[in-house]
């Protein structure tokens, strides 16, 4: 209800012409990418260009760069080594990364990443000087506190760390008991992240049973509020239709990726499938259909 001392329309600041359209128009926003590890993964995100009054799609080369993307599934699909790949390749190019882990210690998460790094044949001195690994499994005190985390968090990372990646694995762990606060907390994380132009990755866990859904624990708060979702599935081949599908034997693993929307640019909408062979690697095979 209007009263006495609210502004009449004519007399604010919109009346002035500020931060109206036409004024944003000219600006130039180029989506550039940010290396998955994967070149496969590279080419499914793309924008669109005008050339010669036609649009023209080109790759992005990677995720989205200053993207929040959220990775979920249910257990050993590959989430975390998605991520953590993505981490290990651009510490390489010198871009810092940040690995804030709720419930590998320290330890655990150290021997991953150096194994991706040896994997890739990429040099782990290197790129262990630019990744700054967050162990959380038992502080419990900055899981539940978020706001406190976070503003400890900034006056860390603000100089250095700034345009680089982060990875929160997983997620959940901020918000497993108390499920009610999960859209305050990714809503939190999400303005952070968006602060230092960072490209986050948080990785959370499945909740629904289909393997095509992104709901995940916390319900559609974190596929609402993140830029990009990705849904990684694990599918058991068990009756003679899905054997013709997957062109897999009955009894064996499919895994699939999915982009399921990004608000930041084009993206594949197709679903892909993919493997972790023997070595512990993801390699792509080809779209679904």
């Amino acid at each position: 209800m209007l009263n006495n001392k609210t502004k009449n329309y004519n007399d604010s600041k919109f009346n002035k012409g500020e931060n109206l359209l036409e004024d944003l128009t000219d600006e130039n926003i180029i989506i550039q990418g940010i290396d998955s590890g994967s070149e496969y993964i590279n080419k499914l995100f793309y924008y669109t260009i005008i050339e010669n009054s036609k649009p023209v799609l080109r790759s992005v080369n990677g995720y989205p760069k200053g993207s929040v993307i959220n990775i979920t599934g249910e257990a050993d699909t590959g989430k975390s080594l998605l991520a953590q790949t993505a981490l290990v390749v651009n510490a390489f190019k010198n871009i810092k990364g940040v690995y804030i882990s709720t419930e590998n210690p320290l330890k655990y998460v150290s021997y991953s990443l150096k194994r991706i790094s040896l994997l890739l044949n990429l040099d782990f001195e290197k790129i262990k000087a630019n990744i700054k690994v967050i162990d959380l499994t038992f502080k419990y005190n900055l899981i539940n506190n978020i706001d406190e985390f976070l503003k400890n968090l900034y006056y860390e990372l603000r100089s250095d760390y700034k345009n680089g990646v982060i990875v929160f694995d997983s997620l959940t762990g901020f918000y497993e008991s108390k499920e009610v606060m999960a859209r305050y907390i990714v809503r939190r994380i999400f303005q952070f992240c968006k602060n230092l132009n960072l490209t986050a990755f948080l990785i959370s866990q499945k909740r629904e049973d289909s393997p095509f859904s992104s709901k995940s624990a916390g319900g559609m708060a974190i596929s609402h509020i993140a830029d990009c979702n990705i849904v990684l599935s694990k599918i058991i081949v068990s009756s003679p239709y899905e054997k013709k599908i997957y062109e897999k034997e009955v009894g064996q693993v499919v895994r699939t990726f999915r982009i399921d929307g990004c608000r930041l640019c084009g993206h594949s909408s197709k679903t892909h499938i993919f493997e972790i062979d023997k070595i512990g690697l993801i390699n792509f095979i080809k779209p679904l259909g």
